[in-house]
């Protein structure tokens, strides 16, 4: 005698419903909060960035669900803020940061963590990781500021990319709307972009990646990392001009 799975089963591999996600907006800047990260950070209706996290990742490249407390949300029509404290327990270590999240209705979007481990922790990764929806940006043009403060123009991967395309990045600037840039600064150590659709995932991204050349390190517990990351939208903000262009195929 066989059994069916369900559906759910099938496609997530549990019948465990997701929380749902909370959506914040000021102004025409909107996003979800979902435990600790922030997803589908649009301006208007365009999707300005698919996602930033705050990760950690063993020594066996596994991420750390964070577990949040202290949470605390402060909405209103113009700007919005996020407090909370995430723990994020490995198989080697326990590491706890303060994170700090604020928007407003200008375009600016800000996201610092302040983290410190509670003992000492192997870690393949730990900081920001960023997701650009690849999509919308494939092929279309970049500005790139290097971490010595050379900026050049360059253009998102169109076809996978197997190698890293950009490295030693501080910010990624990119046009959402005709005269509208998005800037995503990333401070705190250098980054370097991933093209995910290696891995079969939509997003291409900036990671924060000290310990890529050299494999996992040992964050000894007396080290305590503040790491800020955020992005800036400039230019004159005309509702029906943020709207998600329409592509035709040919």
């Amino acid at each position: 005698m066989t059994s069916t799975a369900s559906l759910a089963v099938r496609l997530c591999g549990t019948e465990q419903l997701e929380e749902p996600l909370r959506t914040l907006r000021a102004g025409s800047l909107s996003l979800a909060f979902d435990n600790g990260a922030l997803r589908y950070i649009r301006i208007g209706t365009i999707e300005v960035l698919r996602g930033i996290s705050f990760l950690v990742r063993d020594e066996n490249w596994g991420t750390c669900t964070p577990v949040l407390d202290d949470l605390r949300i402060d909405e209103r029509p113009d700007a919005f803020a996020i407090e909370y404290r995430g723990t994020c327990a490995a198989t080697s270590g326990r590491l706890v940061y303060r994170a700090r999240i604020s928007g407003s209705s200008d375009g600016a979007l800000s996201f610092v963590a302040e983290a410190e481990p509670e003992t000492d922790l192997l870690t393949n990764r730990t900081g920001f990781v960023v997701l650009h929806p690849i999509a919308a940006l494939a092929g279309k043009p970049v500005r790139v500021l290097h971490q010595d403060g050379l900026e050049r123009l360059s253009l998102f991967p169109d076809v996978i990319d197997p190698e890293c395309p950009f490295t030693d990045v501080r910010a990624l600037s990119h046009e959402i709307a005709p005269g509208i840039w998005a800037t995503c600064t990333m401070d705190g150590d250098a980054f370097e972009m991933e093209d995910q659709r290696n891995w079969s995932d939509a997003p291409i991204r900036p990671m924060f990646v000290p310990c890529v050349a050299r494999g996992h390190t040992d964050c000894p517990r007396v080290r305590n990392s503040r790491r800020p990351s955020g992005f800036m939208c400039r230019g004159r903000f005309v509702e029906g001009r943020l709207k998600t262009p329409t592509h035709r195929s040919t």
